[in-house]
């Protein structure tokens, strides 16, 4: 239970907060929220086992109580200890939406923060939890980001060829969050994404598995809307960048690279981003 992770206080600061993901004490967590978000940090860590204590479970135990601190871990990128407390939600009311899409976005995020040999097992968690949470509600675009997110990162896995039918799905999860929000940068980044993935093999070879539709003109320019809706966003710029490698346009590639580098980072996962774009670079210069 989210709760009992909470303590003694020794447990609730050991909710999977580490240096590469951001928690207190680490270079990035005191460069991006200072002492301030520090403290705040803490004194959650010291506060929650009080109030238990004092007899306040009963709100803290009721879903919106876990909710609410899987929202606060999250803020925080402690993605550990939100999907602790949204699996407490789900199991506590397997009839709200809120919890189960995400516990889906938690798991995608620590999906990428994850050794890749642990990286399959949490990416299905997220795509059962985004698939609860739009039998509950399937008007939600972001539900069908996150999941079109999981089922993309299981296809890679599988292998994109291996597993078509999981190709076609992310595409049509994409393409549904955009018929529900049209600038939803996210979509449009899978989308991109999509068509430079999916068309590197063959357009004959791709016909008879229903991939014929995956053409250069569709993922540059997805990606390039992804990135004219959210111009600060790092991975945008490194994926575009890629796109853009792809199709043998290195001066533009160059470009978006640099510009990766260039942004401010925002969470924890944009280091790692701007790690692949300094690969990248650094592979081109030696050519």
């Amino acid at each position: 239970m989210c709760i009992q992770l909470l303590t003694p206080v020794d447990d609730c600061c050991n909710l999977g907060v580490d240096l590469h993901q951001g928690g207190p004490g680490s270079v990035w967590h005191t460069r991006r929220h200072g002492s301030k978000g520090k403290t705040v940090y803490w004194l959650m860590c010291l506060l929650i086992p009080f109030a238990l204590m004092a007899g306040i479970p009963a709100g803290a135990q009721a879903p919106e109580g876990f909710l609410a601190l899987g929202d606060s871990l999250h803020d925080i990128y402690d993605y550990d200890g939100s999907i602790s407390c949204y699996r407490e939600a789900c199991s506590l009311d397997s009839n709200r939406f809120e919890s189960f899409w995400k516990l889906g976005r938690s798991l995608n995020l620590k999906g990428e923060t994850t050794p890749k040999d642990s990286q399959l097992a949490i990416f299905e968690e997220a795509r059962d939890a985004e698939k609860r949470a739009l039998e509950l509600n399937e008007a939600d675009a972001d539900a069908h980001f996150q999941l079109a997110r999981a089922l993309g990162k299981i296809a890679l896995f599988k292998g994109i060829f291996k597993s078509a039918s999981l190709a076609k799905q992310v595409r049509r999860e994409a393409q549904r969050a955009l018929q529900l929000d049209s600038l939803h940068d996210g979509a449009w980044h899978i989308l991109g994404r999509w068509h430079r993935e999916v068309g590197k093999k063959s357009k004959i070879l791709r016909l008879p598995m229903g991939l014929g539709a995956a053409n250069k003109e569709d993922a540059l320019s997805f990606m390039k809307r992804a990135v004219e809706l959210n111009p600060e966003y790092v991975n945008h710029h490194l994926e575009m960048g890629i796109t853009h490698l792809r199709y043998k346009d290195k001066d533009a590639a160059r470009s978006e690279f640099e510009k990766t580098l260039e942004l401010p980072s925002q969470r924890p996962l944009d280091e790692k981003y701007k790690s692949e774009a300094e690969k990248y670079l650094a592979e081109m210069d030696r050519k």
